[in-house]
């Protein structure tokens, strides 16, 4: 598991817009190369990932993947919140740059 520590969320983050993509930078850098097979007879795709391009609309935009297990019981929990059935894909602290403004 890749705890956090809510006082290492840089302050400067005010946004949901923000966390997604610092919380997903994280997620990358913390899963050092993992991938998921996502697609019978393909390769494996990186388990998360942060990109950055331009779509038709001539908008730049951070594209985020990732591929994180889900447990099955406890997202059809009647009392429990969805993104509690998160499982863990990762056991390393984000690099230490991602934890400051």
């Amino acid at each position: 598991m890749t705890a956090i520590n809510l006082a290492n969320i840089p302050s400067n983050i005010n946004t949901y817009e923000r966390l997604m993509i610092w919380a997903a930078q994280c997620l990358q850098n913390t899963s050092q190369g993992l991938s998921t097979n996502v697609v019978a007879n393909t390769p494996p795709a990186p388990t998360c990932q942060v990109q950055v391009a331009q779509t038709a609309d001539g908008i730049d935009r951070f594209i985020v993947t990732a591929y994180i297990p889900c447990d099955m019981p406890a997202l059809n929990s009647q009392t429990q919140k969805t993104w509690m059935a998160a499982q863990d894909i990762a056991t390393a602290t984000p690099h230490a740059n991602l934890l400051q403004n």
